[in-house]
């Protein structure tokens, strides 16, 4: 498969204003192809945006995903599209489209480098709307590393949820773990100063008991994650450069 970003628009207008600014920004050229899945005249990319790192804000998550719908009879085409840290949150993003999952899965030298790796990303792929994402960012200083913050709505305790992405270039794979922390304080903290290794999240049987316990309940939600949800900042759009469209 070719790396070659091509949304194939020859000849068709935008057929919104989302989509007309998303054409505006984008520019095909700065994205390396990872993945494509057509269905008739949609299609879904997953993308490396490859200038996200040298944008006037620091640490821009840079995997994309686009949705392409084209109308050849009207003309025109509507796009979504959505930044990200970690590949498993830009495979849900497209499969929530409908896009199937097996379509975009990745390989060498993008593969997950271990069975732990693989489950996590599959928790993801089957969340839902458990999480709440409000960072995503991946590290200018180490381009092998990308997080992603979120709150874990079915949480019975340390609902902030770290994601992290590890790629390793000279083995064509990566690996994702996932932090628990008590608030996005704590989290934030842990990752400006990572002086300290990742507090893994594990499920033990005490943790089991209090979920199924949860899941009995009628509350959507405990009164400590609505608490987190309430204190932590809302997800800021991902910034874009405004740099108009070659013609």
């Amino acid at each position: 498969m070719s790396t070659d970003l091509d949304f194939e628009l020859d000849g068709l207008s935008p057929a919104d204003d989302h989509s007309d600014y998303l054409w505006g920004y984008t520019w095909e050229s700065d994205h390396d192809l990872l993945a494509r899945h057509d269905v008739g005249e949609r299609s879904f990319f997953l993308t490396f945006n490859t200038a996200a790192t040298w944008d006037v804000e620091r640490n821009l998550p840079n995997i994309a995903t686009f949705c392409v719908q084209r109308d050849r009879a009207q003309g025109t085409f509507a796009m979504d599209s959505s930044a990200h840290a970690n590949a498993a949150f830009a495979r849900k993003w497209l499969a929530d489209r409908g896009c199937p999952p097996e379509a975009m899965e990745l390989r060498a030298p993008f593969a997950p480098a271990d069975e732990l790796t693989t489950r996590i990303e599959d928790k993801i792929h089957r969340s839902g709307e458990r999480y709440d994402l409000i960072e995503v960012k991946a590290a200018d200083e180490d381009p092998t590393q990308a997080w992603t913050t979120a709150i874990d709505r079915e949480a019975a305790e340390l609902p902030v949820r770290v994601f992290i992405e590890q790629s390793h270039p000279d083995q064509g794979t990566y690996t994702v773990r996932e932090g628990a922390f008590p608030n996005y304080a704590a989290a934030e903290n842990w990752l400006d100063t990572q002086s300290t290794p990742l507090p893994e999240y594990r499920r033990n049987a005490e943790a089991l008991r209090t979920h199924a316990a949860l899941a009995r309940s009628t509350a959507p939600i405990t009164a400590s994650v609505a608490a987190v949800v309430a204190s932590a900042p809302a997800a800021a759009a991902v910034a874009q450069p405004d740099r108009g469209r070659s013609l």
